[in-house]
Order: C-alpha cells, then structure tokens, then sequence
C-alpha cells in the first residue's frame, strides 16, 4: 500500500475507533451523515478544474475497459471547461492488442467530437511515459496514457516527471494500468489521485420503463489515493457511480 493510501486508512480507524470509545456517560461527538462526506468529497475529486496526475488500475483484468470509460468520462467533464481543448489518447501497441482501440462513433456519440481527439501509437511502457509527458507539457487538455507496464515498472521516478508537467501546464493526465490489475493499493508513485475501477451495475429503472440500450456507463469506484482529502475516503469502499454523458 502506498504511504498516502495507508495514512487515509488509519485515519478512518483513529475515527471509527474515536466513535467507539465515545460510548458510555460521555455523549459521543456529533456526526457527519456518511452520505454527505461522500458527496462533498466526490464532488470536489471529480471538479473538472481539478489538474495533475491521476492512475486508473483495473480491479481484475476483465475490469480494464472499464477503466478505460471511467477515464474518458472524467476527460469529458475537463472538456465543458475547455470548449477548445482536445485529448490525446495514448495507446500502447500491446494494451492496444488486448483491449482494442477508442471506437471512434462510440466516442462521439458520448460527446467528443472526432477533431478534439489526437490518438498516438507507441510500442513500449518507456515511449509510452516520454509521449505522457510530452503531451502533458505541450498543455493538452487532457492526456489518457494507456501502458502494459507493470506496476513494477512504473516507478517514482517516471511518476514524478509526469506529475510535475501536469501541474506547470494545468493539465489533466490520467495513466492506465491494466496488466497492474489489483495491484492499487500497492503501487508507490507521485500521482495526486489514484482508483480502482470494475465495472458496474446499470441503475434501476421504474416498473414498466424500457431500459435505453446499451445505458449510461456504471462503474464499481474504489479512491485509493487522493492528495489533498485524506480522510475522506475510505480506501476499502467501493462506491456505485453512474456516468451521465449529456451532462458530463
């Protein structure tokens, strides 16, 4: 577990625990509805004015595309920001071969117009990270990196460069890490914010309603790492989250 992910833990305990022993005469200290943490914490994670660096780790292998539209849903919400941004989607040549590439109709359909998309090819984790960095640099909106790397080979050293470009360009950069599935809570790096994603249920309809086809994108979300708001997630809950492209 990286040392941000392992302090957010304790933190939740030291509370939980703070609630326990305030039984008995002593009146326990007023507390905040769950719900309204989790809703003041997501809203402010997920602000599309919200720059730097961010990991995206599937939760099992067959979790990747999720992860991969769970990426792009957050490159949207940076994009009503930027009506004259773009995204530069970065695709490895292996992670391209297992999990195929972003389908161009589907992507507009969601809300991306096909001229606000730059897609480079790379062959290894190393091009891969120096086109990240790169992109992020040259000021880009958003830049989506899809590496095979393992999580081993992605190290504090890549991260940092990658995080520090984001910041002094104001860029939002998002790195995948399928082959690193499950791995979330063990990966060390500098990124501000850091999930594990696998994929959702779509949400319930009304008795009787049809169910539009294929429906709104559903993801399981775990916020393993966010810098800036520790303690106000718990690193072992999974959340249910619902991706509405219209509003982004």
């Amino acid at each position: 577990m990286s040392r941000s992910g392992s302090s957010e833990r304790i933190v939740f305990l030291r509370r939980r625990i703070a609630a326990l022993e305030a039984g008995g005469d002593a009146p326990a200290p007023a507390a905040v509805p769950m719900s309204r943490l989790r809703d003041d914490g997501l809203s402010r994670l997920f602000d599309p004015r919200r720059s730097g660096l961010g990991e995206a780790l599937p939760a099992r292998p067959t979790d990747a595309a999720a992860a991969a539209g769970f990426a792009f849903s957050l490159a949207l919400r940076r994009l009503r920001l930027k009506p004259q941004g773009g995204i530069v989607w970065i695709a490895e040549d292996m992670a391209a071969r297992e999990l195929g590439l972003p389908y161009g109709r589907g992507l507009q359909a969601a809300g991306l117009p096909p001229e606000r998309l730059v897609l480079a090819r790379t062959r290894r984790p190393r091009e891969t990270l120096w086109a990240m960095e790169e992109a992020l640099r040259s000021g880009a909106a958003v830049v989506v990196a899809e590496s095979w790397a393992e999580a081993s080979a992605y190290d504090l050293t890549a991260s940092r460069r990658l995080a520090l470009a984001a910041r002094r360009s104001g860029s939002l950069g998002l790195l995948l890490l399928p082959r690193a599935a499950g791995a979330a809570q063990r990966l060390a790096s500098a990124a501000e914010t850091r999930f594990e994603i696998a994929a959702g249920a779509p949400p319930p309809r009304a008795e009787g309603a049809p169910r539009p086809l294929p429906g709104p994108p559903a993801f399981r979300l775990r916020v393993v790492k966010a810098r800036g708001l520790v303690g106000a997630f718990d690193p072992q809950a999974w959340r249910d989250i619902v991706f509405d492209h219209e509003e982004a």
